[in-house]
């Protein structure tokens, strides 16, 4: 897969709106946290990257919203109704062992009890703090999307709490897990080496980079942040409080 310049960023919005100063802090040291504890020693307690009243988002300092969603119909790596009255950007790294944790523990039943009924549209933005491995990733999951395939591939590569750090990307690795997905593998891997899939996951990371992301998974729930790998509770409060707005 070939690398394309960075996409311009977007006006940076500055991150005070969404996070005291001290969860900023902590933030940064927690990035750090997971790049030496990501791998097969298993994610910390969600607790570790959390607001310090974890059961509520945090609204923005201003009280505005921070509006990031796209509800690009033709968005690869957009899973549920277009029209959906709850959008959540997610921003994950499939080398993130916080994301794996999510993805195992809270995911499974907001797809079935929001995204299944139209009630949530989820957009992931898949981003890469750790480098090569996960550009990647994200890349192959861009790819597995234009087979309207991503959920499928986000859930292989999470399965069982597992990061891409256990994935096989050899070519003869690549063309099992397209079959395990369920796509064409030929395809798979000329869709995740165009052009235009490396500048949307550019456009991603440089996305989350302008917004202040320091730590993964990150999540806006219709312009309200969730950050951390948050018990499944924190999300269905934050959804169930906007589809009754």
């Amino acid at each position: 897969m070939t690398d394309t310049p960075a996409t311009p960023a977007k006006a940076k919005l500055p991150w005070f709106w969404i996070l005291p100063i001290p969860v900023a802090l902590v933030l940064g040291i927690v990035i750090g946290m997971q790049i030496a504890g990501s791998g097969g020693a298993g994610p910390a307690p969600a607790a570790a990257v959390a607001p310090e009243s974890p059961s509520e988002p945090e609204p923005s300092a201003t009280g505005q919203r921070i509006n990031v969603e796209r509800l690009d119909p033709g968005d690869p790596t957009a899973v549920g109704a277009l029209d959906a009255p709850v959008v959540m950007v997610t921003y994950s790294d499939y080398q993130c062992g916080y994301c794996a944790k999510w993805a195992s523990e809270s995911l499974p039943e907001l797809l079935e009890a929001y995204v299944d009924g139209g009630r949530l549209r989820i957009e992931y933005r898949d981003i890469m703090f750790f480098g090569e491995n996960s550009r990647q990733s994200a890349e192959l999951a861009v790819a597995a999307g234009k087979q309207g395939k991503y959920q499928a591939f986000h859930d292989a590569i999470f399965a069982k709490g597992a990061t891409a750090k256990d994935a096989d990307y050899s070519e003869e690795g690549i063309k099992k897990l397209a079959q395990r997905i369920g796509v064409d593998a030929k395809r798979f891997v000329a869709d995740a080496e165009h052009a235009d899939t490396a500048a949307l996951v550019q456009k991603n990371h440089d996305e989350a980079s302008a917004l202040g992301v320091t730590g993964t998974p990150t999540f806006i729930v219709n312009g309200r942040p969730i950050i951390g790998a948050q018990p499944l509770d924190v999300f269905v409060r934050a959804i169930d409080e906007e589809l009754g707005r």
